[in-house]
């Protein structure tokens, strides 16, 4: 693992930053751009209601908008977002909330804002291709994890404009987007990462994720990362914290589970699982181009 520097990399942040090379437009040359999430919350509902509907942070994950009366959303009632964007997936807010109400407040967020602070979550998204920072209808973007130590401001999140190597021994996940206004939104694609759940650490796997991301001036961007998430997998993560303390989950799960699953139906048209939405934070940083993706 090499020792973080302060210079050097591939990424060119003076895109984002608004630095030399960077015209009046905003626009940029061959841009590669790159920020490390600082911050990771999950997606819940906000207690308001837009016309009958509830409000809740997520994506569309399906292309529909569906209710209780919608085979294919498996009877599920979508959401809406809080800037007015129909049929919202979100069914893991409710799985959270159950957790919250058992666990002390703040508890889940600390656990993976410790992670990331002490470097072993430093998720880092990769943009490429990049002719537009306000208006581009193709960019590339690279999702994968970095490695280091980071250094942290007086409010416990990283530093903007760290250099990172790449976790070698991770997956890199690359995916078409498009920024619409100063918004990212990409293609849907599988990935993982590393999070802790129920006191436990795991692999996270999502299934036709997304992100949706607003960029900001300063070069920071903040968002939502939404995915799948199979049952199955919930299933084996309340099993590892069953075998770790004495509170069971696993057969709560097993009574609630079923009732959320609102993605990907079987042959027997159940849906297998769980639209979940992730909140993000994230600050310009560099990557070493040794070890770029």
């Amino acid at each position: 693992m090499k020792r973080l520097r302060s210079v050097g990399g591939v990424s060119l942040l003076a895109a984002l930053v608004g630095a030399s090379s960077c015209s009046s437009s905003g626009t940029v040359d061959e841009a590669t751009t790159a920020v490390v999430v600082t911050q990771i919350g999950f997606g819940a509902r906000t207690g308001e209601s837009v016309e009958g509907v509830e409000v809740a942070v997520g994506l569309d994950l399906d292309g529909r908008v569906s209710d209780n009366s919608d085979v294919l959303g498996c009877r599920k009632n979508d959401f809406v977002a809080p800037d007015g964007r129909a049929g919202v997936d979100n069914q893991f807010t409710f799985l959270y909330e159950t957790v919250a109400e058992v666990f002390q407040d703040g508890v889940v967020e600390g656990i993976i804002q410790n992670s990331i602070n002490e470097g072993r979550l430093l998720l880092i998204y990769q943009l490429s291709e990049v002719d537009d920072l306000r208006n581009d209808d193709l960019v590339e973007v690279a999702i994968y994890l970095g490695e280091g130590r980071p250094d942290l401001n007086a409010n416990n999140r990283i530093v903007a404009h760290q250099t990172f190597d790449r976790r070698l021994d991770a997956q890199v996940t690359t995916v078409r987007g498009r920024i619409v206004e100063g918004v990212l939104e990409t293609d849907a694609f599988d990935t993982e990462m590393p999070m802790a759940f129920f006191n436990v650490f795991f692999d996270l796997q999502l299934t036709n994720a997304r992100i949706r991301g607003e960029i900001h001036e300063d070069g920071t961007m903040s968002g939502i990362l939404a995915g799948a998430v199979d049952q199955e997998q919930v299933y084996e993560i309340g099993r590892m914290a069953d075998a770790a303390q004495e509170l069971q989950i696993t057969p709560t799960l097993q009574m609630l589970l079923p009732r959320w699953a609102d993605l990907l139906p079987g042959e027997d048209g159940r849906c297998t699982h769980l639209s979940a939405a992730l909140t993000f934070e994230s600050v310009p940083a560099f990557v070493f181009a040794d070890v770029a993706p």
